[in-house]
């Protein structure tokens, strides 16, 4: 016989019986939180129906480029370009109503003009501010 004590079968897990599922269990609240908020924050950022001009048309996740843009167009705009998303557009509608227009033709919502399009100088990015650059004068 040995005086080494015997293997115990109970692992680490025994020292520690919660492991990584609080982890995970906090994560998943934290991303339900946050989705939460995003998806309200998203629902009350969409343009009203009776809005035009230029905004980010959103189609469903699938959505090929030809469709988005044939119900771009049949609801009286004009696409503008595509954004790295695939599934959301830049669109010009130019009578009023084209929200309401594009959301009877399959787009999810449309959203006004976001100051989200960095402007690269060096190492830095700033937002896009036509208004402050109009403004700024040289000495």
């Amino acid at each position: 016989m040995s005086d080494s004590p015997a293997p115990s079968s109970a692992g680490p897990s025994a020292t520690f019986p919660i492991g990584h599922g609080l982890a995970a269990a906090l994560l998943g609240g934290i991303l339900l939180v946050w989705g939460g908020l995003m998806g309200m924050s998203l629902q009350r950022a969409a343009l009203p129906d009776a809005t035009d001009g230029m905004m980010l048309a959103v189609f469903s996740p699938g959505t090929s480029d030809a469709e988005a843009m044939a119900a771009m167009v049949r609801a009286g705009g004009e696409p503008v370009r595509s954004t790295w998303l695939g599934f959301a557009w830049v669109a010009r509608g130019v009578e009023p109503g084209f929200v309401g227009r594009l959301k009877a033709e399959g787009a999810l919502a449309a959203f006004g003009e976001l100051p989200v399009g960095p402007t690269l100088g060096g190492c830095t990015a700033t937002p896009v501010d036509t208004a402050k650059i109009a403004a700024t004068r040289l000495q």
